[in-house]
């Protein structure tokens, strides 16, 4: 099987691409992969802002769950959000720098850009 580092691009308002990685990732896990991060980079930095829009209040939920289900930490970019301003994080997200994306991205087969 297979060892997966998904990075997650777009902005929580574009709710497709998002919801996208979330069906990889559940659907990769199913079939006995593993995946080694979950890293929210550039505009899906918003994702993680602790008060989140009605909008996209479903969709956070919905990771929220899979973190709890799976075990595996949505990790975001704390350089990209401090840049963006964001201070506080929701609760399932945590902060950690480019280097941990790296450390993921040597110790996987794949990387996968949504």
């Amino acid at each position: 099987m297979a060892k997966f580092t998904l990075i997650v691009q777009s902005s929580a308002s574009n709710q497709k691409r998002s919801l996208d990685a979330l069906t990889f990732a559940k659907s990769a896990l199913k079939k006995g992969h593993e995946i080694a991060c979950l890293f929210f980079y550039r505009q899906a930095v918003d994702h993680a802002i602790a008060q989140t829009s009605a909008e996209n209040e479903a969709l956070i939920q919905q990771w929220s769950d899979f973190k709890n289900q799976s075990g595996i930490p949505l990790v975001v970019c704390h350089t990209v959000a401090e840049r963006m301003g964001i201070d506080k994080f929701h609760p399932s997200f945590e902060a950690t720098g480019l280097t941990a994306l790296s450390k993921a991205i040597a110790t996987s087969d794949r990387t996968l850009q949504f």
